[in-house]
């Protein structure tokens, strides 16, 4: 059964048809800086006292092992988030401006600290990018 039809049927013909935009926010620079800030601080607040609880929990747990692969996780993916911008794209330049807070500025510094711990200086280099464009707005 197709609603719509039944709902057509009730409409008067020169009533115009109701046209609904929709818009993919999923692909906005905002949501892109957000989702790396979200992601980074959920982590060091709620994803260390959980794995501490499971280690306490069990001892027979890597602990060590299980915040190694979860921060590759989260650092990974948020970085992933945060690569999407373009950096010669003024749009994209104005909201790293607009929403560069202190919050921004320390995850940003965190993501530095643990890709450098990693090894990983192409991404590195990206996030330095980042934060320069940061510090000069």
């Amino acid at each position: 059964m197709n609603i719509n039809k039944i709902f057509s049927l009730f409409k008067s013909p020169e009533e115009p048809e109701e046209t609904i935009s929709q818009i993919d926010l999923s692909e906005s620079p905002v949501i892109w800086i957000g989702m790396f800030k979200r992601l980074i601080t959920n982590y060091e607040t709620f994803a260390k006292q959980l794995i501490k609880f499971l280690g306490d929990a069990n001892p027979d747990l890597d602990v060590n092992e299980i915040e190694r692969a979860s921060s590759y996780m989260v650092y990974d993916k948020a970085y992933n988030h945060l690569f999407k911008l373009d950096i010669t794209n003024e749009t994209h330049l104005d909201c790293i401006k607009l929403y560069s807070d202190n919050t921004f500025k320390e995850t940003l510094n965190a993501a530095l600290i643990y890709f450098e711990s990693v090894e990983e200086y192409e991404k590195c280099i990206f996030l330095k990018q980042i934060q320069d464009i940061v510090n000069l707005s």
